[in-house]
This record gives C-alpha cells, sequence and structure tokens, in this order.
C-alpha cells in the first residue's frame, strides 16, 4: 500500500495535505530559529525569509504573466470544449477560465493561474480524441485544482523550500565565510534553486542545501499526489467514474511533459527511483485502482476511440 493510500484511509485526503503543509509550516520556523541559533542576526534571518518567498512569487508571477500575454495570440477553443469548460466551472461555483488550444502538445492539459486569473490550455489532438464525456473529466480535474485552492499552496511549498535549503547551506557553509561572500553564495542558491529546469542549477541547488531540498520537494510531492487524488473525487463525482478513468488513461498513456493531469511518469513502471521520490501525480494504476478500475479497463477503449478518431 504507498504512502499517499495509507495518508488517505489514515485521515481523508483534504486533512492530510494539509498537515503536510502544517508539517512545511514547521519546517520554516525551525529552519529560521536554527538560523539564528547558529549565529545569523535577525536582519539575516528576515532576509533569508524575504528573499525566498520573494524570488518564487516573483518569478512565478512573471512566467504567469508571460503565459497570459501569450494567451492573447493563441487559438480560440472550439465551441463545444467552451461551453463543457463554462459549465463545469459554474457548477464549481468559480470563474470560467481562458480556454485555449495548444497545438505543439500532444496530449496535455494544464489550468495554469491563481484562482482570480486562469487559463485553462488545453491539447488540440486531446479535444479530437475524447468524447465529451472523458472531455468534460478531464476538464473538471483542472478546475477542481481551482476550486479546491489547490494552485496558492504550491509557490508557498517551493518558497519554503528554497528557505529550508538556504538554513542548511548556511549551517553546513555559509557561516564559516565573510558576510559578503555569504548574500553572494545565498543569491546564488535561491536563484538555482528557482531555475533548476537546467541540470547544473538543480545539482547546485541540491549540494549546496547538502540534501535538505530533496526532502522538502518529497514532502511538497506527497501533498500534491493528496490533492491531485482529491481533484480526481471531484471530476468522479461531476462527470462518472468511467469518463474520468477514460479521460486520465488517455491522457497518460501520451506522456505529454507539459500535462498537469497524469504527469509527465504517468505509470509506475516506468518511473526512475527518483521519479517514485518526487512525482507530484500518483501513479496512473493507483490512480484508477481508487475507482476499482484497472488500466485494461479503460485501455482498448481508448485504442478504440483514437482508431476511429483516426
Amino acid at each position: 500500500m504507498s504512502l499517499t493510500h495509507r495518508l488517505d484511509r489514515l485521515a481523508g485526503l483534504p486533512a492530510a495535505y494539509r498537515l503536510v503543509d502544517v508539517g512545511f509550516l514547521t519546517t520554516l520556523a525551525v529552519a529560521l530559529a536554527v538560523c539564528y541559533a547558529t549565529g545569523m542576526p535577525l536582519a539575516g534571518v528576515a532576509a533569508v525569509a524575504i528573499a525566498g518567498f520573494g524570488l518564487e512569487y516573483a518569478i512565478s508571477g512573471v512566467v504567469t504573466d508571460g503565459i497570459f500575454r501569450g494567451v492573447e495570440w493563441a487559438d480560440e477553443a472550439p465551441p463545444h470544449l467552451q461551453r463543457i469548460v463554462a459549465e463545469v466551472a459554474a457548477d464549481f461555483g468559480v470563474a470560467a477560465p481562458t480556454v485555449v488550444l495548444d497545438h505543439e502538445s500532444p496530449g496535455g492539459v494544464n489550468v495554469i493561474g491563481d484562482g482570480d486569473r486562469t487559463v485553462l490550455i488545453v491539447s488540440a489532438s486531446l479535444v479530437e480524441t475524447l468524447d465529451d464525456g472523458a472531455l468534460r473529466a478531464v476538464v473538471a480535474h483542472e478546475l477542481a485544482h481551482v476550486a479546491l485552492g489547490h494552485l496558492r499552496r504550491v509557490p508557498v511549498r517551493e518558497a519554503v523550500t528554497h528557505v529550508a535549503g538556504l538554513a542548511a547551506f548556511w549551517v553546513v557553509a555559509l557561516r564559516h565565510v565573510p558576510p559578503q561572500v555569504a548574500m553572494l553564495a545565498g543569491g546564488v542558491f535561491l536563484v538555482a534553486g528557482v531555475a533548476r529546469s537546467n541540470s547544473v542549477n538543480a545539482v547546485v541547488y541540491v549540494l549546496a542545501s547538502a540534501g535538505v531540498v530533496v526532502l522538502m520537494r518529497a514532502a511538497a510531492a506527497r501533498a500534491s499526489r493528496l490533492e491531485e487524488c482529491h481533484a480526481d473525487d471531484v471530476a468522479v463525482e461531476h462527470a462518472g467514474e468511467t469518463a474520468f478513468c477514460t479521460g486520465l488513461y488517455a491522457v497518460g498513456s501520451v506522456g505529454a511533459t507539459d500535462d498537469a493531469l497524469a504527469g509527465a511518469a504517468p505509470f509506475a513502471t516506468r518511473r526512475t527511483h527518483l521519479e517514485r521520490l518526487t512525482a507530484v501525480h500518483p501513479a496512473i494504476e493507483h490512480r484508477l485502482a481508487r475507482h476499482g478500475v484497472a488500466p485494461a479497463d479503460v485501455a482498448d477503449r481508448v485504442a478504440r476511440e483514437r482508431v476511429a478518431d483516426d
């Protein structure tokens, strides 16, 4: 039984991922206290917290703004997709997001924003392949994240990870060097952490923190997996088990790297050891099993739909 499943059974999904977030906030307090206890002045402790949160929110804001500006040039979504999105949003009590088609993605779907302004990006091939029931279920999953407030928690977890990692860097190395050097190295660490899509930055981020950021990201991934299961349940309640499981398997079988529904490594059998630790989506086998469905139950249905579409 996976840890996600055990937490689900022990506390229920909302309580479980909120407990993880309590752990994050506790870690934040401990990290700052350790910095102070090991010789960092109060002004420095405040600067660590402000820098960790400020940089994360600044960069995520810039990225989001860039996406919204790009939406102005994107193709308008077909009427039936806009209708489905509007109906699901109304049922969930959230504002209908801007809906755009992505002709580059082989099958991804993603919702971006903070709940006040959101954009739903859907692969054009996915819209052509799925029937309206499965498409509605996929949309319901993404908008469930908006309705449940999940989108607002992600930057907080990332920021706490930066602060905890920087605190570890301070304890291991920075407190032993001149303040000017410590400030410069700390700044490089934070930039590397925010821009860790570059493999060199990722290595610097992990090594400088003595591996602390890996543990923090693993905890954040656990919270995200619980949130994904919660969004799954909302989508199933809205669109039905068959429609949701079909849509989830269809998206996962494509394996789009930009997908936010199934993730870049959706199946457990294909995950590396690191992906098993830090993947933010539960494996599709586990997600289907929660609703009494096996992959074989939907694989043939998805294959038939694709053949019919071709």
